[in-house]
């Protein structure tokens, strides 16, 4: 897929305010099959992975996950922590996958990539799916899921160029917030 800048568009507390922007901008865009959406989380034992599979049963995982989740107790995993990713049946689920994932784990990220940028005549871009994504980072300020415990959560829009991020932030009544991340 190759690198995306990833521009922080609304840094909030409020978690219905973060996927009703979320869903302004999958509004936008246009529906891809070649991608998913996604929940990860970093794991670092057996009982949170279990958790996190009952709160988003539907959820598609590798078998290590699952056999790890079977493995009875709450001891460390046996290779360390990891990042776990839990597949979703569709974008439409990923507000409820979130808050029930929320409600068992401190911090999680939300991935979309099931899509393209729609091509935008007057900037010159064309339609786009190499580098379309967008991203939720729930209770951390950053990109990568090892960023400290913030009560806030930021939602990233992962571009190609800066003048797509701006024009998506002005199509929802959003701005750039911040330096983005190569990510």
């Amino acid at each position: 897929m190759g690198h995306t800048a990833a521009f922080p568009l609304l840094r909030t507390a409020d978690l219905d305010e973060i996927l009703a922007l979320a869903g302004r901008i999958l509004a936008l865009s246009e529906p891809d099959t070649r991608g998913g959406t996604e929940l990860w989380a970093h794991v670092a034992t057996r009982a949170e992975v279990r958790r996190l599979l009952a709160a988003v049963p539907e959820a598609e995982v590798g078998a290590g996950s699952r056999a790890d989740a079977a493995t009875p107790g709450d001891s460390p995993l046996p290779f360390g922590p990891y990042s776990l990713f839990l597949e979703l049946p569709g974008a439409a689920r990923a507000a409820s996958a979130a808050r029930a994932a929320l409600a068992v784990h401190d911090r999680i990220a939300v991935h979309w990539d099931a899509f393209c940028w729609p091509e935008v005549p007057e900037l010159g871009l064309e339609r786009t799916w190499k580098y379309a994504r967008l991203q939720l980072s729930l209770h951390h300020d950053g990109t990568e899921l090892d960023s400290p415990w913030t009560p806030q959560h930021t939602l990233f829009v992962h571009v190609g160029e800066e003048e797509r991020a701006v024009w998506v932030a002005e199509q929802v009544g959003a701005e750039i917030i911040g330096e983005h991340t190569i990510w």
